[in-house]
C-alpha cells in the first residue's frame, strides 16, 4: 500500500481498539477533487485493517459493507478498528476512517468461522469466456485526472 498510503503509526487503546494514522500519497488522489481521495485505494486500506484486526485461526472474512459518509480527504486520516459483535463463530468487526474531525467511510465486516463444506461442494464458477490478454487495449482512462486514475 505504500504507493497510496504512507503509515505513521499504530495505537492499541483499550477494549481491543486499534487507531491506525496513515497519509494519503498522489496516487490516492481522487479523479473530480484534486484534495479528495478515490474510493477504491481507501477500499483497499479498509480491508487491510479490517482482515488485520485480532486474527484469530480458523476464520475469515465472509462479507464486508462500506458506508461512504461525505468527501475523502487527502489529507492524513486514522482508521479506528473494532470488535463490535464478538462471538465464537461469528464476529461483526468495524473500521472507521475520520480525517479533520470527521468519518469519511464505515467498513463492517462479518468474520466467520471455517469448516469443511466439502460434503457439500458441487458449484463451480465456469471459465471466463475471454481471458484479459485477448481483450483490445482500452485507453480512455487517459481522459480522466487524478493521481489514483494514474497510478
Amino acid at each position: 500500500m505504500s504507493a497510496y498510503y504512507h503509515f505513521i503509526k499504530r495505537e492499541q487503546q483499550e477494549g481491543g481498539v486499534s487507531v491506525a494514522h496513515y497519509q494519503p500519497t498522489k496516487h490516492a488522489q481522487g479523479a473530480w477533487n484534486e484534495h479528495e481521495q478515490h474510493m477504491a485505494p481507501a477500499t483497499g486500506l479498509l480491508t487491510a485493517e479490517l482482515q488485520g484486526y485480532a486474527p484469530q485461526a480458523n476464520t475469515r472474512i465472509a462479507r464486508i459493507s462500506l458506508d461512504i459518509l461525505g468527501l475523502i480527504p487527502l489529507d492524513d486520516f486514522t482508521i479506528t478498528t473494532r470488535c463490535i459483535r464478538p462471538g465464537k463463530t461469528i464476529e461483526l468487526i468495524e473500521a472507521v476512517m475520520s480525517s479533520r474531525g470527521r468519518d469519511a467511510i464505515i467498513a463492517r465486516a462479518w468474520r466467520l468461522m471455517t469448516q469443511d463444506t466439502s460434503e457439500i461442494a458441487g458449484l463451480e464458477d465456469q471459465k471466463a469466456r475471454y481471458q484479459p490478454e485477448e481483450l483490445p487495449v482500452w485507453d480512455d482512462m487517459k481522459g480522466w485526472p487524478g493521481g489514483f486514475i494514474e497510478s
